[in-house]
């Protein structure tokens, strides 16, 4: 099992030099919320397994057989992870990595071309689609933590938790010399964000992604803050973005990519004063700003 995730991570560290955007928070909350409309009390009638590496635990016929009968009681989320938790304490774990696509089709519509995983209900079929097939699924019982998603336990707060707040992230990059965007894209220090919204609530903030993180002043602590909550939950209100291959449940695309002022508009003028934003390099990872509205 370390062997396939040493390869699945090199080949997302492959993607993401290349690009790709992968979901963050705000597009994994946005699934769940949708699918906590649809989905809650339905029962798991049937499971077709197109390609059984998407699955990650327990072998496919153990997955299929332990999941079909059970009822689900609630769709939660943990940072960029989807959760779905079932009767008996079994949860399934989804994680989406860079285009990992979760669907809600009416019985009996075929597969599509990306199409992994479908989990049949009543009433509804769920696609899990997964073009570059990084994406996986867990099976879980709840009191065990054994066979999940590397990492899961270790998550930091999220920036929209209560709990996210001026002296958690002042202790969090207290004397690390380490650029300030290296340190939001820290699962164990920001949990769910990603490229999108650590460039957006730097450009928020005032703040150059350049920035040493211990050279940040308690006023800019407090403004990056506040900055991370309010682009995180604007963007769940937007339903994220999409930029690349992230979609709602329906298909749709979200909407917060109309809304973006430095992510993606390299080389195009700043919002706010005109300069065009610039493009570098930071921890492997492409990162925009302006050059005149961050310091």
């Amino acid at each position: 099992m370390q062997q396939k995730e040493k390869r699945v991570g090199e080949e997302v560290e492959k993607a993401l030099r290349r690009e790709i955007t992968l979901p963050e928070l705000p597009e994994v909350e946005t699934i769940r919320r949708e699918l906590s409309r649809r989905i809650i009390n339905k029962r798991i009638i049937s499971c077709s397994i197109l390609r059984k590496e998407v699955i990650e635990y327990p072998g496919p016929a153990s997955f299929r057989k332990s999941i079909t009968g059970e009822e689900i009681t609630a769709v939660i989320r943990r940072a960029k992870y989807l959760i779905i938790e079932l009767t008996n304490q079994k949860r399934l774990i989804f994680h989406l990595r860079l285009s990992g696509t979760v669907l809600l089709k009416k019985p009996g519509c075929a597969p599509e071309r990306f199409t992994r995983v479908i989990i049949g209900l009543n009433g509804l079929q769920l696609f899990f689609n997964e073009p570059r097939v990084l994406g996986r699924i867990y099976l879980q019982h709840r009191n065990k933590r054994y066979k999940i998603p590397k990492g899961l336990y270790t998550l930091g707060y999220e920036p929209i938790s209560p709990e996210f707040d001026f002296n958690y992230l002042r202790s969090k990059i207290k004397g690390r010399k380490a650029r300030i965007k290296s340190l939001l894209l820290d699962q164990h220090i920001c949990a769910g964000v990603g490229n999108i919204y650590s460039d957006e609530a730097l450009f928020h903030a005032g703040i150059t992604p350049l920035r040493r993180a211990d050279r940040l002043t308690t006023e800019e602590i407090l403004k990056l803050v506040f900055s991370l909550k309010d682009v995180l939950n604007k963007a769940i209100d937007n339903f994220g973005t999409s930029v690349s291959d992230y979609h709602r449940i329906d298909g749709e695309e979200g909407n917060f990519q109309k809304y973006l002022y430095v992510y993606s508009r390299e080389g195009e003028p700043c919002r706010i004063c005109g300069t065009e934003i610039a493009l570098t390099k930071i921890s492997n990872r492409s990162t925009r700003f302006c050059p005149k509205c961050q310091k």
